[in-house]
């Protein structure tokens, strides 16, 4: 089983998920799947390899494959793999992920079109529908991440995952988690529920060891997701954390999950994108004593 998947197109965005997947892996003590889906939706697979069928393709693939994890491998000391599928590119990666079980997917949020393949318009499909946290790179180079993390919360239940998930992060990586918010109604801040879940998640990564800062917005002209990717950009943070979606609950409660497409498309920095099925994949032993120290009851 491999830890971390990294599905890959050979271009320089796919690369940059390859090597911010090297951080991962040390986090979860793991491997790398590099894994490329053959995109039989395009007419003219085979024409950047002078037309050659399909097999010579999957060939010329093989090869160039073995060389690129042949020096990932030597150059980060990581157990590195891959594999090749053809099929639609969503479709292979959720069932490669659900095979694999990863803890991890890494991949690029866009893409030129290619030959092979084409994520930009899979990359949400994937994020909405994995078991496990998918981590989408900007279209530019990434920076190194994890060590200013921005957590925007809502009034959603998943108050122990987030945290979990943040004081995990926080503790390998010694970095700082941002909580932010906005209030949607004309009630103070301190009078808010949104106030008092912030106090209490940040009393309790604190705790553990772990950096934390707070920030609450009122209400404005702005849309929510422009308020998050500002701030962020504001204190310099490198990564962002989010609940994508949960069912059944009024919006105003899961305003989050409800912008979490425009945080993504128009985020500059690295999203790591949790579902509530993600939030409760399984975790490295590295991790599960953590959770052991933070919720002795609940493991």
């Amino acid at each position: 089983m491999y830890s971390i998947i990294v599905p890959f197109d050979f271009q320089e965005l796919s690369t940059e998920a390859l090597k911010q997947a090297y951080h991962l892996a040390n986090f979860v003590d793991g491997n790398i799947l590099l894994l490329v889906v053959l995109d039989s939706e395009l007419q003219n697979i085979s024409s950047v390899f002078n037309k050659k069928l399909e097999e010579s393709l999957t060939e010329d693939v093989t090869e160039r494959l073995q060389t690129i994890v042949h020096k990932a491998s030597k150059e980060s000391g990581i157990e590195i793999g891959f594999r090749i599928e053809t099929g639609r590119i969503y479709e292979r990666i959720l069932g490669v992920a659900k095979e694999e079980k990863p803890r991890f997917i890494v991949m690029g949020r866009t893409s030129k079109k290619s030959s092979l393949t084409h994520f930009g318009s899979n990359t949400m499909r994937v994020v909405e529908n994995s078991n496990c946290p998918v981590i989408t790179l900007p279209g530019a180079p990434a920076i190194s991440p994890f060590k200013s993390i921005v957590l925007p919360i809502d009034l959603t239940k998943q108050t122990r995952e987030e945290v979990f998930n943040a004081i995990s992060f926080g503790l390998f990586f010694d970095a700082t988690i941002h909580l932010t918010s906005v209030l949607m109604g004309g009630i103070s801040e301190r009078k808010s529920r949104i106030f008092k879940k912030m106090q209490k998640m940040r009393s309790t990564i604190e705790e553990n060891g772990v950096r934390c800062t707070e920030k609450i917005f009122k209400k404005s002209n702005k849309h929510i997701h422009e308020m998050i990717l500002e701030y962020a950009d504001e204190i310099h943070a490198d990564t962002l954390m989010m609940m994508t979606q949960q069912e059944g609950l009024r919006t105003s409660e899961n305003y989050i999950g409800s912008v979490a497409h425009q945080i993504i498309h128009g985020s500059t920095i690295p999203v790591i994108s949790l579902t509530s099925a993600a939030a409760h994949d399984r975790l490295s032993e590295k991790s599960r004593y953590w959770f052991r120290k933070l919720f002795p009851s609940k493991d």
